[in-house]
């Protein structure tokens, strides 16, 4: 650990950068970390090196469980480095903090249209609809079109929805689009009621394709119940790869036998771990009192740490509504904080 501290009073840019980052990997696992380090991620968002003060703005918001230094990160919203600007975009996005949406608000403006666009998706991502325009300009790059157009899906029927259609059927009938693009513009128009996009939606889960679990994924989003009987399909096929993705889609539908089958997967202790994982998640999603008991049961009785440590983080987040919960999905992994 002194090394650790040593490291980050180095003369060397690089070497503060990396110890500041293994700094924060330390405080997601470990809560009297974050207690000890919380104000030495302050004063890191003075260094001269902006990957050291990019390491600072998350290790900041870490280990505020109080949030009330929130003020001091948004100061780097006027940060001269791009890449810092839209590391606090991407870390104070999802809190709910009076003056946030302003600061991001105050973004929309933004040099860079990178930043523009990440300041638009994040308000969105809340429902707030003061960068429809930003997001729409961003629709005309492809370094910004995805990102906007699952932005887009949060508010698109704010302001004005025909504006909003007409602009991302370009990109839905575009020749030269991606399949994942393609995706994200169907799920902006299956939110606006368009048939298209829901049928797109369901022909995709029916392909052996990498753009399946997004599409997976906006038919649960979106209530696509014509999704049902391949979802249904996926969840109980053994060698299906995304059975545990189909799993989380039901819970998020909110299908008959959805609790019963993420219940199941997530006690049984020869499933694999990662559909575990998206069985835990479905439960969050489906926010009932009897999920909330399915996750307690496997808060106490999971073998596997990484299971109870998803779970953990699942209970924490019970209570919140959906459209926050799915800021912090997947939480399978590495990044998933004690």
């Amino acid at each position: 650990m002194s090394q650790l501290v040593e490291r980050l009073e180095d003369e060397r840019p690089k070497v503060r950068a990396d110890a500041a980052a293994e700094l924060v990997e330390l405080c997601r696992a470990d809560p009297e970390a974050r207690q000890r380090f919380g104000m030495r991620f302050l004063t890191l968002l003075n260094d001269d090196s902006p990957a050291v003060r990019g390491q600072a703005v998350v290790g900041a918001v870490l280990c505020d469980e109080a949030l009330a230094h929130v003020d001091r990160v948004l100061r780097l919203l006027d940060d001269p480095s791009p890449g810092v600007r839209l590391q606090v975009i991407h870390t104070v996005g999802p809190l709910e903090v009076e003056g946030v949406g302003d600061a991001l608000a105050g973004r929309l403006g933004d040099a860079d249209p990178q930043v523009r666009t990440s300041a638009a998706a994040a308000l969105a991502f809340n429902g707030d609809a003061r960068g429809i325009e930003v997001l729409l300009a961003a629709l005309e790059k492809r370094a910004t079109r995805e990102e906007a157009l699952h932005a887009l899906r949060q508010v698109a029927g704010q302001g004005d929805p025909a504006q909003v259609e007409r602009a991302v059927r370009r990109i839905f009938g575009g020749m030269l689009v991606g399949r994942f693009e393609r995706v994200a513009a169907a799920g902006v128009l299956a939110s606006l009621g368009a048939a298209e996009g829901r049928a797109h939606l369901v022909e995709r889960i029916g392909k052996k394709a990498i753009d399946r679990p997004l599409a997976m994924e906006l038919a649960g989003e979106l209530q696509v119940a014509e999704a049902l009987p391949l979802l249904e399909a996926a969840a109980v096929d053994r060698r299906d790869p995304l059975r545990g993705t189909a799993l989380r889609a039901l819970a998020s539908l909110g299908a008959p036998g959805a609790l019963e089958r993420c219940a199941a997967a997530l006690a049984d202790e020869a499933e694999d771990p990662d559909v575990r994982c998206d069985a835990a998640e479905g439960l969050l999603l489906l926010g009932t009192p009897e999920a909330e008991a399915a996750l307690l049961r496997a808060r106490d009785e999971a073998k596997d740490e990484r299971i109870r440590r998803v779970v953990q983080v699942c209970l924490s987040l019970q209570g919140k509504p959906a459209r926050e919960i799915r800021l912090y999905l997947p939480l399978s992994g590495d990044e998933v904080a004690g």
